[in-house]
């Protein structure tokens, strides 16, 4: 199995979504792999850092969602944290490019299910009952 972090950063209602070299057109959380003898915390500072030049500020386990990977050959594991943070968003390392998801957006083949399947439901449930 793949651990994976992933952040969820929302910013006017809209959830920030990355794509990445070589899939340009598939949008996914801001995260990666946890490495070996890495917490998830420290994994989600250096995705972050790495992919959109900020510094973790703050951060609320949303819950861990999984499925199999595009390949269909391995499960995935993903630990989604809703983070805010320091600094000026801008596009790093692998990323291509960075848009804002409307928290009502629908399911798409160019978004990852991580968004479609288990953020985007916790966030408007979360955002609705306050």
């Amino acid at each position: 199995m793949i651990r994976k972090i992933g952040a969820a950063i929302v910013e006017g209602g809209k959830l920030l979504a990355v794509s990445k070299d070589g899939s340009s057109k598939f949008f996914m959380l801001p995260g990666g792999k946890i490495e070996e003898g890495e917490s998830e915390i420290d994994a989600l500072k250096r995705e972050l850092k790495e992919e959109v030049s900020v510094e973790l500020q703050s951060y609320e386990h949303l819950g861990n969602y999984s499925t199999i990977v595009l390949d269909g050959k391995e499960e995935i594991e993903l630990s989604i944290y809703e983070a805010t943070y320091t600094g000026n968003l801008q596009v790093d390392n692998e990323i291509v490019a960075m848009k804002w998801l409307p928290l009502d957006t629908k399911k798409s083949p160019y978004i990852g299910t991580g968004i479609t399947e288990f953020t985007l439901p916790a966030l408007r449930k979360k955002y609705h009952a306050e």
